[in-house]
């Protein structure tokens, strides 16, 4: 860009009524991906093949190499609230590409107000060379709003006349100043940033970089299960409208007089990460709700697997002619009227059909996985009379399921439980682990130990290895690391909590209830409305509540928790229909006590209710005493066995 003239004469004025762009730019839009994909959007329908986002030292700044503006189009469109391009132009695609326009309420450009001070605007015509460069205050037009002064004089930087030579270098450079960049994760950015697009998939001349680097694939690879591309014959034959799958593996299906297109798929662990949980709708490649359930009623997420369940579909009619379904914000799309209700009614019939699917693929290969660990045993197995056969499997297929025990020791238990068996030794208790529903590492290993079962090696073993995770925990406690990577190693290893929770898995069938809850009694810091974990194992339920790191536990913090637990009994105790029907312990961890001579009588109370208070250095010292004691034991026990010594 060329250095800029002094003097210049030029005006602009942004004409909007006060306290309107307050509204649409700093209340509308709170995170930095949300502003920069409006500004994406504009360098698309600007006809730009590259739109680089550079992210450094408080700034944003996004360049593009569309068609520009001259200084009039800055005044008559960029600076014209709720302009209409297409009703404008009576087009609904673009002039040069022929793209589809994304544009339609002109309200876009103001969301960087949502993060920025400041923003300032550097265009060169295409057309003509034209230079226009101007800056936009937040602050000097809210104090025109204050005056209620509609006419909002916008500082001219810069402007260069018409100049052949210049049109070299079109293009539009939009700067967001006065920003804390340091707070944004770039590469978490890129991966939202591009879950919000499709643009750079059905166009081969449209590029989005972040600092130099592309964006990642928007649908993740690493996805269990994808449909349509793992339909059946017979599964396909179940969704009549689907016409067939696109080259890139969309399924096409038709739909009233309009077409969808979609592709959903299913981690093999529940999504953590909020924001891929669920299917996100796009209209002409960009997004038009974020990630959701079409409203699908509460109390059956859990039948269905929600957690795992992650999709895009294209509906680009919501965004056409008289259609305008999407929100001014373009984060969620209107399901009341007829056209949504019809959307709604096909989302969640959508859901049920590929959750059903999914089900049995996974419970198929589930089963698949553990018949081929089994393989190796599948000779010693067959040499034993049918009812006999069944029994052993059973339990071999029960031992194979545990995921942290290690290829040697499922080889070791396995023989051990073949041994016994053909034998004659022991088979009344191999029979009852049999017939023991759900049973868990941990209490086949009590069962197995009090029968002297397994060797004093093998339980050492076992034991050591929880040690290590409680060590392993401990680390990142003392690292400071992400309250999310805290509550994450927990879930996978809830017997750190205490034994009794081993068989404890994640629970997400009563998300609205404890949603509820949390809203009423922690919707403030440091809880924000939200508990850490929530575990089930039969109809029992399991709470677990982290306080930031920082934060003292103190009075009001256990009276909140006991009014969410009470609340969230009271509504189980109510719900005759859900498996889940008691709270049956509920935790709060924090770093320390803020003064535990005034609380030391409510923590009791609590405690009388199964409400329990720990802090960190409690938890790990707990957990590794109760194993180390055991340990310990196994040592007394065996001491001239220099293996289990060494542990």
């Amino acid at each position: 860009m060329e250095e800029k003239i002094e003097g210049t004469q030029k005006e602009l004025k942004l004409i909007i009524q006060p306290k309107v762009i307050d509204h649409l730019g700093i209340k509308m839009y709170q995170k930095p991906v949300d502003v920069i994909s409006e500004f994406v959007a504009n360098s698309w329908d600007a006809d730009s093949e590259i739109v680089e986002i550079l992210i450094k030292d408080g700034n944003i700044k996004i360049t593009d190499r569309g068609v520009g503006m001259n200084f009039s189009q800055c005044q008559d469109f960029f600076l014209t609230v709720g302009r209409d391009r297409r009703k404008d132009t009576g087009k609904e695609v673009s002039e040069e590409k022929g793209r589809p326009i994304l544009g339609r309420k002109g309200i876009g450009k103001f969301s960087g107000f949502g993060i920025a001070k400041t923003i300032e605007i550097t265009t060169i015509s295409k057309a003509n060379g034209e230079l226009t460069s101007f800056e936009m205050d937040i602050v000097e037009i809210l104090e025109y709003d204050v005056k209620d002064n509609p006419n909002k004089p916008i500082k001219v930087l810069n402007y260069q006349k018409p100049d052949p030579e210049r049109t070299k270098n079109y293009g539009t450079i939009v700067t967001l100043k006065g920003l804390d960049t340091s707070s944004i994760d770039i590469d978490i950015f890129k991966e939202e940033l591009a879950r919000r697009f499709l643009l750079t998939q059905i166009a081969d001349d449209f590029t989005i970089t972040v600092n130099g680097n592309t964006l990642p694939d928007n649908f993740s690879k690493e996805l269990e299960f994808v449909f349509p591309r793992d339909l059946s014959k017979e599964d396909k034959i179940k969704i009549i409208n689907q016409t067939g799958t696109d080259e890139k593996g969309w399924a096409i299906e038709t739909f009233q007089t309009y077409e969808i297109k979609w592709r959903i798929g299913f981690y093999e662990e529940p999504i953590e990460t909020e924001e891929l949980r669920g299917i996100s709708i796009f209209a002409k490649g960009k997004m038009a709700q974020k990630p959701f359930f079409f409203d699908i009623a509460g109390g059956i997420s859990g039948q269905m697997g929600l957690e795992y369940i992650t999709g895009q579909v294209i509906m680009d009619f919501i965004d056409t002619g008289s259609n305008d379904l999407i929100a001014t914000e373009r984060q969620r799309i209107n399901l009341q009227g007829e056209l949504g209700k019809h959307i709604k009614e096909w989302g969640i019939e959508r859901i049920k059909l590929l959750s059903s699917i999914w089900k049995q693929r996974r419970s198929e290969k589930r089963l698949q996985e553990l018949e081929e660990k089994l393989g190796e045993f599948k000779e010693r197995l067959g040499n034993l009379p049918a009812s006999e056969r069944a029994v052993v499997r059973s339990v071999l297929l029960k031992i194979a399921s545990f995921e942290r025990l290690g290829q040697k020791r499922f080889k070791d238990w396995c023989n051990d439980i073949l041994n016994f068996w053909e034998k004659g030794r022991l088979r009344e208790l191999i029979t009852q682990i049999s017939q023991t529903p759900n049973i868990d590492e941990m209490k086949l290993l009590e069962m197995l130990s009090e029968a002297d079962f397994l060797t004093a090696l093998n339980i050492a073993e076992s034991v050591k290895t929880k040690i290590l995770a409680i060590g392993e925990l401990k680390q990142r406690i003392n690292h400071k690391q992400l309250e999310n990577k805290v509550r994450d190693y927990i879930y996978e290893h809830p017997w750190i909590i205490h034994p009794k929770w081993e068989s404890f898995k994640k629970e997400r069938g009563v998300e609205n209830i404890i949603k509820d809850s949390g809203v009423k009694n922690l919707n403030y810091e440091p809880f924000n409305g939200r508990v850490d974990m929530a575990l089930s194992s039969g109809s029992n339920l399991l709470l677990v509540e982290f306080l930031r790191p920082g934060v003292p536990i103190d009075r009001d913090h256990l009276d909140r928790i006991n009014y969410y637990v009470m609340d969230i009994r009271d509504a189980l105790h109510k719900e005759t229909g859900n498996t889940l029907r008691t709270v049956e312990t509920a935790y709060v961890i924090g770093d320390n006590f803020k003064d535990i001579n005034a609380i030391r009588e409510r923590i009791s109370q609590l405690e009388r209710d199964h409400i329990l208070v720990l802090t960190w250095d409690g938890l790990i010292s707990q957990a590794l005493k109760q194993w180390e004691d055991y340990l310990d034991l196994l040592k007394d026990r065996n001491p001239n066995d220099k293996r289990i010594q060494d542990l």
